[in-house]
This record gives structure tokens, sequence and C-alpha cells, in this order.
């Protein structure tokens, strides 16, 4: 008796390419909702953005398109993007990114400062990777409110803030650190000190 022919579902090869397939129309779907959402996304991260430029000078966000363009004028010098805030034509200071290197990742903040650069305005996390519970506790107000007001240069000399502990009383030049998170309160102090050294002198002989 003849040997009967296999069908093609019944070889080994059917299962590889099935799954070949499978993964091809799924990936295609993915690649389709990711090119349909994009410019939603893009769209809903610059919003984001421009509510924190507006909230590290405490300025309105009841129509952020309309008071961002109002109070806000984004400038660009060299490869460095920045922001210069200028409600009724008076200048309150400027607004630029920094970074660095967190105990998990990269952290991105802004950090306002006074136009003379001698201040420092607010400050406010974009993005950070850190430990939920420790060194992502930068993102809390009492954290971030300890950087308002302090003195950023003082006769031409770049300030660089020492960490204390949480419940310590701090001075002029000393921040509380986060308890059990110091590589990631480190970080935030370095990045402003690293950045501002960095940017200080290009963006004040520009202004």
């Amino acid at each position: 008796m003849a040997n009967k022919k296999k069908l093609f579902r019944e070889t080994r090869a059917y299962p590889v390419i099935f799954m070949l397939i499978i993964t091809v129309i799924f990936i295609g779907i993915l690649a389709t909702f990711y090119q349909l959402s994009f410019a939603k996304v893009q769209k809903y991260r610059e919003t984001q953005l421009k509510k924190m430029v507006m909230g590290v000078f405490e300025l309105p966000t009841q129509n952020i398109e309309i008071d961002f363009a109002r109070n806000i004028t984004i400038r660009e010098m060299e490869d460095l993007i920045y922001y210069e805030s200028r409600p009724d034509s008076i200048l309150i200071g400027y607004c630029f990114p920094i970074s660095g290197s967190g105990l998990w990742g990269t952290i991105h903040a802004l950090l306002a400062v006074t136009p003379d650069f001698e201040k420092i305005i607010n400050i406010e996390i974009v993005d950070q990777n850190e430990t939920p519970g420790l060194g992502g506790r930068i993102t809390e107000s009492w954290f971030k409110d300890q950087f308002k007001g302090k003195i950023l240069i003082n006769d031409n000399i770049l300030n660089n803030f020492v960490l204390i502990p949480e419940n310590e009383i701090s001075k002029e030049n000393e921040i509380n650190q986060i308890t059990g998170a110091t590589a990631s309160s480190k970080a935030l102090v370095d990045m402003i000190y690293e950045d501002v050294k960095k940017y200080n002198l290009k963006l004040r002989a520009d202004l």
C-alpha cells in the first residue's frame, strides 16, 4: 500500500511557519497602533512639559496653550533649548533642562533661576527611574521645595550644596537628603552644579 501523502499542517515546518505568520500579523498591528497614537503621545508629552515649565515659574495653567504662549518664550543656544519667562513684559527668569545619572537611570529635571542666575526659583523632576519609596521620593514637594530661593551663585562662585540628614535643620548651602536614598539625593545636587557650571557662562553671555 502506497504511503499516504501528509497534509502540510501535519509536517514539522507547519508550526514554525504558522508562528512566523502570527508574529508578522501582530507586529503589523502593533506598528499600526503605534503610528496612529504617535502624534497624540507627542502632543501629550509637549503639553506636560509646558505645564512643568509654567509650574516652575508658578504661573497659571487654566488654558495651557494660551498661557504658555503669553508667558513663555522658547530660546535656543547651540544645543541647548531653554525657556524665558516674561509675563506682562517683566522678566522673571530662565528655565533650562538638567540631567544626570541616578541610581537606576538618567534623571531629567527643569531648573528655573533668576535673571542674574544668582538664585534658584524652583526645580521640577521631569523623568526618573529611582526606587519607589526611596530615591523616587525626589519628586516629593518637601524635597524639591528646599531648593527654592537657594543662593546658586555668589560673587561669581557657583554654590555646591551639601547634603545633611533628612531630619536636621538645614543652613543656606545645605539640603536635607532622603533617608535611605543618598545616591538619588546627591544625583540631583550634582546635576544642578554640573549643568549650571556648563551653561552659566554661555547663557549669561548670551542674555
